[in-house]
């Protein structure tokens, strides 16, 4: 019977975790196709869910705190680097983050956004070249890592080691080789921060010619 018992709860606990889980996924995945910062009511269930299916959830699981972290950056999500108003919610996207490599640390995604809000953060320590050297390193063949390191590589570039920079050109090569609409994306990024030739130094002839850029 202690047993059963046991069971019984646990089954509960996950189910109240993968609910909640559900629930703040659904509003993350909004928040990406309107691409708006999300009203504070929304905000704010969106981060209570979130943070039930850590609570619920019968250990420590990276996605869940992944998914917390994520939420704590969409608050601020368009506010400028170093802003003082989204400090607070970044470091708790950032110490979420630090809890989802720590329970996954094979996982690239993680990697990458703990480095993406310690640049928001302006946070350049080791702690930030260890989480872009770990999101390069596992995911080589990712299109959102790389992309997002491509991103991330061009917005701190001033800041970054050479190992670094030769990293964001792979990423940025890996990106714009994967499809038109990634090097879309990759040049109306440029196009805002004045990098057009730092791109186009670092893509082969056949690639400018296959993705009709910097010709």
């Amino acid at each position: 019977m202690l047993l059963a018992l046991t069971l019984a709860v646990l089954g509960g606990r996950l189910l109240l975790a993968g609910m909640a889980s559900y629930q703040a996924e659904s509003f993350i995945k909004d928040w990406n196709r309107s691409a708006t910062t999300p009203a504070p009511r929304a905000w704010a269930v969106a981060q209570a869910a979130a943070q039930r299916a850590v609570t619920f959830y019968p250990g420590t699981d990276g996605d869940h705190y992944d998914r917390l972290g994520r939420i704590y950056e969409w608050q601020h999500a368009f506010a400028p680097f170093g802003d003082a108003a989204a400090e607070p919610s970044r470091q708790a996207a950032r110490d979420a983050y630090r809890i989802a490599v720590t329970a996954r640390p094979d996982w690239p995604y993680s990697w990458v956004q703990l480095a993406y809000v310690k640049l928001r953060l302006q946070e350049f320590d080791s702690e930030f070249d260890r989480a872009f050297a770990q999101g390069f390193e596992l995911g080589p063949w990712r299109i959102d890592a790389n992309r997002w390191l491509a991103e991330i590589g061009l917005l701190a570039w001033p800041q970054l080691s050479m190992a670094q920079r030769d990293q964001t050109l792979e990423s940025i090569r890996r990106t714009v080789a994967y499809s038109n609409a990634e090097a879309r994306r990759l040049l109306t990024l440029v196009e805002s921060t004045g990098q057009q030739q730092l791109l186009c130094d670092a893509l082969p002839f056949p690639l400018k010619t296959r993705r009709k850029i910097c010709l």
